[in-house]
Protein backbone atom coordinates (compact mmCIF):
# COMPACT_ATOMS: atom_id res chain seq x y z
CA UNK A 1 0.00 0.00 0.00
CA UNK A 2 1.37 3.43 -0.95
CA UNK A 3 2.14 5.87 1.82
CA UNK A 4 -0.85 8.28 1.91
CA UNK A 5 1.32 11.37 2.45
CA UNK A 6 3.57 10.47 -0.48
CA UNK A 7 0.51 9.98 -2.66
CA UNK A 8 -0.79 13.36 -1.54
CA UNK A 9 2.55 15.05 -2.33
CA UNK A 10 2.67 13.52 -5.82
CA UNK A 11 -0.87 14.69 -6.51
CA UNK A 12 0.10 18.09 -5.17
CA UNK A 13 3.08 18.27 -7.55
CA UNK A 14 0.85 17.34 -10.48
CA UNK A 15 -1.55 20.05 -9.46
CA UNK A 16 1.00 22.86 -9.35
CA UNK A 17 2.27 21.84 -12.76
CA UNK A 18 -1.10 22.32 -14.38
CA UNK A 19 -1.02 25.98 -13.52
CA UNK A 20 2.29 26.95 -15.09
CA UNK A 21 4.25 26.08 -18.18
CA UNK A 22 6.19 27.47 -21.06
CA UNK A 23 4.79 26.44 -24.42
CA UNK A 24 5.84 27.24 -27.94
CA UNK A 25 4.54 25.58 -31.06
CA UNK A 26 6.69 24.45 -33.98
CA UNK A 27 5.52 24.23 -37.54
CA UNK A 28 2.34 22.15 -37.42
CA UNK A 29 -0.88 21.60 -39.30
CA UNK A 30 -2.29 24.96 -38.21
CA UNK A 31 0.68 26.94 -39.50
CA UNK A 32 2.11 24.87 -42.35
CA UNK A 33 -0.07 26.36 -45.05
CA UNK A 34 0.93 29.93 -44.19
CA UNK A 35 4.62 29.12 -43.94
CA UNK A 36 4.66 27.57 -47.39
CA UNK A 37 3.73 30.98 -48.77
CA UNK A 38 6.73 32.66 -47.11
CA UNK A 39 9.47 33.47 -49.59
CA UNK A 40 12.82 33.27 -47.80
CA UNK A 41 15.99 33.64 -49.84
CA UNK A 42 18.26 32.19 -47.14
CA UNK A 43 19.41 28.62 -47.73
CA UNK A 44 18.64 27.86 -44.09
CA UNK A 45 16.68 29.66 -41.38
CA UNK A 46 15.17 29.20 -37.93
CA UNK A 47 12.92 31.21 -35.63
CA UNK A 48 12.93 30.18 -31.97
CA UNK A 49 11.13 31.36 -28.87
CA UNK A 50 13.74 32.77 -26.48
CA UNK A 51 11.99 31.54 -23.38
CA UNK A 52 11.27 27.90 -24.18
CA UNK A 53 13.68 27.20 -27.04
CA UNK A 54 10.88 25.79 -29.18
CA UNK A 55 10.97 26.36 -32.93
CA UNK A 56 8.34 28.49 -34.67
CA UNK A 57 9.85 28.37 -38.17
CA UNK A 58 12.22 25.96 -39.87
CA UNK A 59 13.90 25.96 -43.24
CA UNK A 60 16.79 23.49 -43.35
CA UNK A 61 17.50 24.58 -39.78
CA UNK A 62 19.88 21.67 -39.09
CA UNK A 63 21.93 22.15 -42.24
CA UNK A 64 25.61 22.90 -41.64
CA UNK A 65 26.52 26.38 -42.87
CA UNK A 66 29.46 28.74 -42.46
CA UNK A 67 28.54 31.39 -39.86
CA UNK A 68 31.01 34.23 -40.50
CA UNK A 69 30.84 36.89 -37.78
CA UNK A 70 27.71 35.65 -36.01
CA UNK A 71 30.30 33.34 -34.42
CA UNK A 72 31.08 36.34 -32.19
CA UNK A 73 27.88 35.73 -30.19
CA UNK A 74 29.45 32.55 -28.87
CA UNK A 75 32.79 34.36 -28.38
CA UNK A 76 31.08 36.99 -26.24
CA UNK A 77 29.08 34.40 -24.29
CA UNK A 78 32.17 32.31 -23.45
CA UNK A 79 34.14 35.43 -22.49
CA UNK A 80 31.36 36.52 -20.13
CA UNK A 81 31.21 33.06 -18.58
CA UNK A 82 34.94 33.12 -17.84
CA UNK A 83 35.74 36.73 -16.94
CA UNK A 84 34.37 39.95 -15.49
CA UNK A 85 33.67 43.13 -17.43
CA UNK A 86 36.14 45.07 -15.30
CA UNK A 87 39.16 42.94 -16.23
CA UNK A 88 41.89 44.48 -18.36
CA UNK A 89 42.77 42.76 -21.62
CA UNK A 90 46.32 43.32 -22.91
CA UNK A 91 46.76 42.78 -26.63
CA UNK A 92 49.84 41.66 -28.53
CA UNK A 93 50.65 40.73 -32.13
CA UNK A 94 48.93 37.34 -31.69
CA UNK A 95 45.64 39.21 -32.03
CA UNK A 96 46.19 39.26 -35.81
CA UNK A 97 46.62 35.47 -36.09
CA UNK A 98 44.90 33.86 -39.09
CA UNK A 99 44.04 37.26 -40.54
CA UNK A 100 42.48 37.91 -43.92
CA UNK A 101 42.29 41.10 -45.93
CA UNK A 102 39.44 43.53 -45.30
CA UNK A 103 38.62 41.84 -41.99
CA UNK A 104 36.75 44.16 -39.62
CA UNK A 105 38.90 45.67 -36.86
CA UNK A 106 39.32 48.70 -34.61
CA UNK A 107 43.07 49.03 -35.15
CA UNK A 108 44.36 47.36 -31.98
CA UNK A 109 48.17 47.73 -31.62
CA UNK A 110 50.75 45.64 -29.78
CA UNK A 111 50.69 46.36 -26.05
CA UNK A 112 47.31 48.11 -26.08
CA UNK A 113 45.02 47.62 -23.08
CA UNK A 114 41.23 47.72 -23.01
CA UNK A 115 38.72 46.66 -20.39
CA UNK A 116 36.81 43.45 -21.05
CA UNK A 117 33.64 45.54 -21.31
CA UNK A 118 35.12 47.78 -24.02
CA UNK A 119 36.47 44.70 -25.79
CA UNK A 120 33.08 42.99 -25.90
CA UNK A 121 31.42 46.12 -27.30
CA UNK A 122 34.09 46.15 -30.00
CA UNK A 123 33.33 42.50 -30.81
CA UNK A 124 29.56 42.83 -30.98
CA UNK A 125 29.17 46.32 -32.49
CA UNK A 126 32.27 46.81 -34.67
CA UNK A 127 32.78 43.07 -35.30
CA UNK A 128 36.47 43.54 -34.47
CA UNK A 129 38.25 40.33 -35.40
CA UNK A 130 41.57 41.10 -33.71
CA UNK A 131 39.72 41.84 -30.45
CA UNK A 132 38.18 38.35 -30.57
CA UNK A 133 41.65 36.82 -30.71
CA UNK A 134 42.96 39.02 -27.92
CA UNK A 135 40.02 38.25 -25.65
CA UNK A 136 40.43 34.54 -26.35
CA UNK A 137 44.12 34.66 -25.38
CA UNK A 138 43.31 36.64 -22.23
CA UNK A 139 40.57 34.25 -21.10
CA UNK A 140 42.14 30.89 -21.97
CA UNK A 141 45.86 31.50 -22.50
CA UNK A 142 45.71 30.80 -26.22
CA UNK A 143 43.31 30.98 -29.13
CA UNK A 144 43.18 27.18 -29.38
CA UNK A 145 42.24 26.84 -25.70
CA UNK A 146 39.52 29.44 -26.08
CA UNK A 147 38.11 27.71 -29.17
CA UNK A 148 38.01 24.48 -27.13
CA UNK A 149 35.86 26.31 -24.59
CA UNK A 150 33.58 27.49 -27.39
CA UNK A 151 33.07 23.94 -28.59
CA UNK A 152 32.48 22.71 -25.04
CA UNK A 153 29.82 25.37 -24.57
CA UNK A 154 28.17 24.40 -27.86
CA UNK A 155 27.93 20.80 -26.68
CA UNK A 156 26.57 21.92 -23.32
CA UNK A 157 23.82 23.91 -25.06
CA UNK A 158 22.78 20.90 -27.17
CA UNK A 159 24.30 21.94 -30.49
CA UNK A 160 24.56 18.98 -32.87
CA UNK A 161 25.94 20.53 -36.05
CA UNK A 162 28.51 22.99 -34.75
CA UNK A 163 32.30 23.07 -34.71
CA UNK A 164 34.37 26.20 -34.21
CA UNK A 165 37.94 26.74 -35.36
CA UNK A 166 38.43 30.39 -34.32
CA UNK A 167 36.68 33.02 -32.17
CA UNK A 168 35.88 35.48 -34.95
CA UNK A 169 34.23 33.49 -37.75
CA UNK A 170 36.82 34.05 -40.49
CA UNK A 171 36.34 31.29 -43.00
CA UNK A 172 37.65 27.80 -42.30
CA UNK A 173 36.25 24.68 -43.91
CA UNK A 174 35.94 23.06 -40.47
CA UNK A 175 34.26 26.08 -38.88
CA UNK A 176 30.50 25.62 -39.20
CA UNK A 177 27.17 25.67 -37.41
CA UNK A 178 23.45 25.55 -38.27
CA UNK A 179 20.56 27.99 -37.86
CA UNK A 180 19.07 25.87 -35.08
CA UNK A 181 22.37 25.66 -33.20
CA UNK A 182 22.93 29.40 -33.58
CA UNK A 183 19.44 30.00 -32.21
CA UNK A 184 20.36 27.89 -29.17
CA UNK A 185 23.54 29.93 -28.73
CA UNK A 186 21.67 33.22 -29.12
CA UNK A 187 19.03 32.11 -26.66
CA UNK A 188 21.68 31.26 -24.07
CA UNK A 189 23.44 34.58 -24.62
CA UNK A 190 20.23 36.55 -24.12
CA UNK A 191 19.85 35.04 -20.66
CA UNK A 192 22.84 37.18 -19.67
CA UNK A 193 21.75 40.75 -18.91
CA UNK A 194 25.18 42.18 -19.82
CA UNK A 195 24.96 40.55 -23.22
CA UNK A 196 21.47 41.98 -23.72
CA UNK A 197 22.77 45.45 -22.95
CA UNK A 198 25.70 45.17 -25.36
CA UNK A 199 23.72 43.54 -28.18
CA UNK A 200 21.04 46.26 -28.02
CA UNK A 201 23.48 49.21 -28.04
CA UNK A 202 23.48 51.33 -31.19
CA UNK A 203 26.62 53.38 -30.54
CA UNK A 204 29.57 53.03 -28.17
CA UNK A 205 32.63 55.17 -27.61
CA UNK A 206 35.74 53.66 -26.02
CA UNK A 207 37.44 57.05 -26.15
CA UNK A 208 41.11 56.32 -25.71
CA UNK A 209 43.56 53.68 -24.52
CA UNK A 210 47.10 53.50 -23.19
CA UNK A 211 48.38 53.47 -26.79
CA UNK A 212 45.94 55.74 -28.57
CA UNK A 213 44.54 59.10 -27.58
CA UNK A 214 41.53 58.67 -29.82
CA UNK A 215 39.59 55.57 -30.92
CA UNK A 216 36.81 55.99 -33.44
CA UNK A 217 33.30 55.61 -31.93
CA UNK A 218 31.61 52.37 -32.88
CA UNK A 219 28.21 51.90 -34.50
CA UNK A 220 26.23 48.66 -34.42
CA UNK A 221 26.32 47.11 -37.90
CA UNK A 222 22.83 45.59 -37.57
CA UNK A 223 20.54 47.71 -39.76
CA UNK A 224 17.29 46.54 -38.18
CA UNK A 225 18.50 47.99 -34.87
CA UNK A 226 20.65 50.86 -36.15
CA UNK A 227 19.41 51.63 -39.65
CA UNK A 228 21.75 54.58 -40.32
CA UNK A 229 21.65 55.35 -44.02
CA UNK A 230 19.22 52.45 -44.66
CA UNK A 231 16.05 53.51 -42.81
CA UNK A 232 13.92 51.05 -44.76
CA UNK A 233 15.39 48.19 -42.69
CA UNK A 234 14.55 49.71 -39.29
CA UNK A 235 12.43 47.27 -37.27
CA UNK A 236 10.83 48.72 -34.16
CA UNK A 237 10.66 45.37 -32.39
CA UNK A 238 14.37 44.60 -32.81
CA UNK A 239 16.26 44.42 -29.48
CA UNK A 240 19.68 43.33 -30.76
CA UNK A 241 21.60 40.99 -33.00
CA UNK A 242 24.78 40.31 -34.93
CA UNK A 243 25.67 40.52 -38.60
CA UNK A 244 28.04 38.27 -40.53
CA UNK A 245 29.64 38.21 -43.96
CA UNK A 246 32.58 36.78 -45.88
CA UNK A 247 32.87 36.02 -49.56
CA UNK A 248 32.71 32.27 -48.93
CA UNK A 249 30.17 32.30 -46.09
CA UNK A 250 27.90 34.89 -47.75
CA UNK A 251 25.51 36.89 -45.56
CA UNK A 252 24.41 35.58 -42.17
CA UNK A 253 22.28 37.34 -39.58
CA UNK A 254 21.08 36.72 -36.01
CA UNK A 255 18.34 39.02 -34.75
CA UNK A 256 16.46 39.31 -31.46
CA UNK A 257 13.01 40.88 -31.38
CA UNK A 258 10.33 41.53 -28.78
CA UNK A 259 6.68 42.34 -29.37
CA UNK A 260 4.34 42.46 -26.41
CA UNK A 261 5.36 39.60 -24.15
CA UNK A 262 6.95 37.49 -26.90
CA UNK A 263 10.72 37.39 -27.46
CA UNK A 264 12.08 35.60 -30.51
CA UNK A 265 15.43 34.95 -32.15
CA UNK A 266 15.69 34.64 -35.94
CA UNK A 267 18.72 33.13 -37.70
CA UNK A 268 19.21 33.27 -41.46
CA UNK A 269 22.30 31.76 -43.09
CA UNK A 270 23.86 31.82 -46.52
CA UNK A 271 21.90 34.65 -48.08
CA UNK A 272 23.32 35.73 -51.43
CA UNK A 273 21.63 39.11 -51.69
CA UNK A 274 23.42 42.13 -50.17
CA UNK A 275 21.53 44.85 -48.23
CA UNK A 276 21.60 46.89 -51.44
CA UNK A 277 19.50 44.27 -53.24
CA UNK A 278 15.73 43.82 -53.00
CA UNK A 279 15.88 40.47 -51.21
CA UNK A 280 18.42 40.02 -48.45
CA UNK A 281 18.99 38.87 -44.87
CA UNK A 282 17.07 41.84 -43.46
CA UNK A 283 14.01 41.34 -45.63
CA UNK A 284 14.02 37.61 -44.84
CA UNK A 285 14.24 38.29 -41.10
CA UNK A 286 11.52 40.95 -41.14
CA UNK A 287 9.20 38.66 -43.07
CA UNK A 288 9.77 35.78 -40.63
CA UNK A 289 9.29 37.92 -37.53
CA UNK A 290 6.09 39.46 -38.88
CA UNK A 291 4.71 36.03 -39.69
CA UNK A 292 5.44 34.62 -36.21
CA UNK A 293 4.16 37.67 -34.34
CA UNK A 294 0.98 37.69 -36.41
CA UNK A 295 0.23 33.98 -36.08
CA UNK A 296 1.19 33.18 -32.48
CA UNK A 297 0.22 34.66 -29.16
CA UNK A 298 1.48 34.20 -25.61
CA UNK A 299 -0.50 33.97 -22.40
CA UNK A 300 1.39 34.46 -19.13
CA UNK A 301 0.52 32.15 -16.26
CA UNK A 302 -0.75 35.15 -14.33
CA UNK A 303 -3.53 35.59 -16.89
CA UNK A 304 -7.08 34.52 -16.17
CA UNK A 305 -7.01 31.14 -17.93
CA UNK A 306 -3.94 29.85 -16.06
CA UNK A 307 -5.10 31.36 -12.77
CA UNK A 308 -8.42 29.56 -13.16
CA UNK A 309 -6.60 26.23 -13.46
CA UNK A 310 -4.66 27.01 -10.28
CA UNK A 311 -7.81 28.01 -8.46
CA UNK A 312 -9.89 25.00 -9.46
CA UNK A 313 -7.30 22.26 -9.06
CA UNK A 314 -4.63 23.38 -6.64
CA UNK A 315 -6.03 25.60 -3.99
CA UNK A 316 -9.37 23.83 -3.79
CA UNK A 317 -8.26 20.20 -3.59
CA UNK A 318 -5.22 20.79 -1.42
CA UNK A 319 -5.98 24.05 0.39
CA UNK A 320 -5.61 22.47 3.89
CA UNK A 321 -1.90 21.92 3.24
CA UNK A 322 -0.71 25.14 1.60
CA UNK A 323 -1.75 28.46 0.14
CA UNK A 324 -0.82 30.27 -3.08
CA UNK A 325 1.63 32.49 -1.21
CA UNK A 326 3.38 29.66 0.63
CA UNK A 327 3.49 27.03 -2.09
CA UNK A 328 6.95 25.48 -2.35
CA UNK A 329 6.50 24.39 -5.99
CA UNK A 330 6.72 26.87 -8.83
CA UNK A 331 8.01 27.62 -12.32
CA UNK A 332 9.70 30.78 -13.57
CA UNK A 333 7.64 33.91 -12.97
CA UNK A 334 7.65 34.81 -16.67
CA UNK A 335 6.56 31.34 -17.78
CA UNK A 336 3.75 31.43 -20.29
CA UNK A 337 2.03 29.60 -23.11
CA UNK A 338 2.49 30.30 -26.82
CA UNK A 339 0.07 28.74 -29.29
CA UNK A 340 -1.19 29.54 -32.77
CA UNK A 341 -3.94 32.10 -32.51
CA UNK A 342 -7.25 30.37 -31.96
CA UNK A 343 -5.76 27.36 -30.19
CA UNK A 344 -6.37 27.08 -26.46
CA UNK A 345 -4.40 25.37 -23.73
CA UNK A 346 -7.20 22.85 -23.29
CA UNK A 347 -6.45 21.52 -26.79
CA UNK A 348 -3.00 20.32 -25.71
CA UNK A 349 -2.06 17.15 -23.87
CA UNK A 350 -0.18 17.67 -20.63
CA UNK A 351 2.55 15.35 -19.38
CA UNK A 352 4.26 15.58 -15.99
CA UNK A 353 7.55 13.79 -15.31
CA UNK A 354 9.59 13.62 -12.11
CA UNK A 355 13.34 13.40 -11.73
CA UNK A 356 14.80 10.44 -9.79
CA UNK A 357 16.72 13.00 -7.75
CA UNK A 358 16.42 16.79 -7.52
CA UNK A 359 18.89 18.67 -9.70
CA UNK A 360 20.27 22.13 -9.00
CA UNK A 361 20.05 24.36 -12.08
CA UNK A 362 20.90 28.06 -11.87
CA UNK A 363 20.68 27.84 -8.10
CA UNK A 364 17.19 26.31 -8.13
CA UNK A 365 16.11 22.81 -7.12
CA UNK A 366 14.48 21.18 -10.16
CA UNK A 367 12.28 18.21 -9.24
CA UNK A 368 10.45 17.64 -12.51
CA UNK A 369 9.06 19.04 -15.71
CA UNK A 370 5.71 19.68 -17.29
CA UNK A 371 5.51 19.15 -21.05
CA UNK A 372 2.79 20.00 -23.53
CA UNK A 373 1.99 17.93 -26.59
CA UNK A 374 0.16 19.36 -29.58
CA UNK A 375 -0.62 17.39 -32.74
CA UNK A 376 1.45 14.48 -31.46
CA UNK A 377 4.61 16.49 -30.84
CA UNK A 378 6.16 17.77 -27.65
CA UNK A 379 6.00 21.51 -28.22
CA UNK A 380 7.33 22.98 -25.00
CA UNK A 381 7.47 22.78 -21.27
CA UNK A 382 8.80 24.21 -18.02
CA UNK A 383 10.90 22.98 -15.14
CA UNK A 384 9.20 22.53 -11.78
CA UNK A 385 11.17 24.07 -8.94
CA UNK A 386 10.98 23.12 -5.27
CA UNK A 387 11.72 25.83 -2.71
CA UNK A 388 11.25 24.75 0.92
CA UNK A 389 11.67 28.30 2.23
CA UNK A 390 8.25 29.25 0.86
CA UNK A 391 6.43 26.22 2.20
CA UNK A 392 5.35 27.66 5.56
CA UNK A 393 2.03 25.84 5.83
CA UNK A 394 3.17 22.58 4.30
CA UNK A 395 6.47 22.59 6.17
CA UNK A 396 4.59 22.71 9.47
CA UNK A 397 2.64 19.61 8.47
CA UNK A 398 5.13 17.41 6.60
CA UNK A 399 8.88 17.01 6.70
CA UNK A 400 9.57 17.35 2.98
CA UNK A 401 13.21 16.34 3.43
CA UNK A 402 12.05 12.70 3.35
CA UNK A 403 11.40 13.10 -0.36
CA UNK A 404 13.88 15.81 -1.32
CA UNK A 405 16.89 15.26 0.96
CA UNK A 406 19.44 16.50 -1.53
CA UNK A 407 17.39 19.51 -2.52
CA UNK A 408 16.68 20.75 0.98
CA UNK A 409 19.88 21.81 2.70
CA UNK A 410 18.18 23.76 5.43
CA UNK A 411 16.53 20.64 6.79
CA UNK A 412 19.95 19.19 7.51
CA UNK A 413 21.03 22.25 9.48
CA UNK A 414 18.53 21.86 12.33
CA UNK A 415 20.32 21.81 15.68
CA UNK A 416 17.92 19.26 17.14
CA UNK A 417 15.84 16.87 14.98
CA UNK A 418 12.54 17.63 16.69
CA UNK A 419 10.38 16.43 13.82
CA UNK A 420 12.30 13.19 13.42
CA UNK A 421 12.00 12.57 17.16
CA UNK A 422 8.25 13.11 16.98
CA UNK A 423 8.01 10.70 14.07
CA UNK A 424 10.01 8.10 16.00
CA UNK A 425 7.77 8.51 19.06
CA UNK A 426 4.68 8.09 16.92
CA UNK A 427 6.20 5.02 15.29
CA UNK A 428 7.08 3.58 18.70
CA UNK A 429 3.56 4.16 20.02
CA UNK A 430 2.13 2.48 16.95
CA UNK A 431 4.37 -0.55 17.45
CA UNK A 432 3.43 -0.73 21.13
CA UNK A 433 -0.24 -0.41 20.30
CA UNK A 434 -0.10 -3.16 17.71
CA UNK A 435 1.82 -5.38 20.14
CA UNK A 436 -0.75 -4.87 22.92
CA UNK A 437 -3.60 -5.64 20.57
CA UNK A 438 -1.88 -8.80 19.42
CA UNK A 439 -1.25 -9.92 23.00
CA UNK A 440 -4.88 -9.30 23.98
CA UNK A 441 -6.12 -11.18 20.95
CA UNK A 442 -3.81 -14.11 21.75
CA UNK A 443 -4.97 -14.19 25.37
CA UNK A 444 -8.59 -14.07 24.26
CA UNK A 445 -7.95 -16.98 21.91
CA UNK A 446 -6.32 -18.97 24.69
CA UNK A 447 -9.28 -18.33 27.05
CA UNK A 448 -11.74 -19.47 24.40
CA UNK A 449 -9.73 -22.64 23.84
CA UNK A 450 -9.65 -23.36 27.58
CA UNK A 451 -13.44 -22.85 27.85
CA UNK A 452 -14.06 -25.27 24.97
CA UNK A 453 -11.89 -27.93 26.64
CA UNK A 454 -13.73 -27.52 29.98
CA UNK A 455 -17.07 -27.77 28.22
CA UNK A 456 -16.09 -30.96 26.41
CA UNK A 457 -14.75 -32.52 29.63
CA UNK A 458 -17.95 -31.63 31.47
CA UNK A 459 -20.07 -33.17 28.70
CA UNK A 460 -18.10 -36.41 28.84
CA UNK A 461 -18.46 -36.57 32.62
CA UNK A 462 -22.22 -36.03 32.41
CA UNK A 463 -22.62 -38.72 29.79
CA UNK A 464 -20.69 -41.21 32.01
CA UNK A 465 -22.90 -40.46 35.00
CA UNK A 466 -26.03 -40.99 32.89
CA UNK A 467 -24.69 -44.30 31.62
CA UNK A 468 -23.89 -45.56 35.15
CA UNK A 469 -27.37 -44.58 36.27
CA UNK A 470 -29.04 -46.67 33.54
CA UNK A 471 -26.81 -49.65 34.25
CA UNK A 472 -27.75 -49.69 37.95
CA UNK A 473 -31.40 -49.69 37.07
Amino acid sequence: MKHPIKVMVKRWIKGICLGAAVLCIPIGADAAAGQKDLKVSAEAACVMDLQSGTVLYDKNMNKKEYPASITKIMTTLVAMDNSSLSETVKYDDRAYTNWESRASNIGIVDGEKLSMEDSLYAIMLASANEVCNGVGIHVAGSIDNFVAKMNEKATELGCKNTHFMNPNGLWNKDHYTSPYDMALIGRAAMQNEDFRTIASTKYYDIGKSNKRKYIDPMANHHKMLNSGDMPKYAYKYCIGGKTGYTDKCRYTLVTFAKKGNMELVCVVMRVDGSPYMGTNAYTDTTRLFNYCFENYEKTMIQDDSANEINKEYLFTNFSPFYSKDTSSLHVDENAGVILPKGVTLEQTEKKVTYLPKPEVQNGKNVIGKISYIYHGEEVGGANIYYDETNAATLKDSINMSEWFEEAVETANKEKFPVKKLILLIILFLCVVGVTVICILRIRGYQQKTQNRRHYRKTRRHMRKKDLDFYIKR
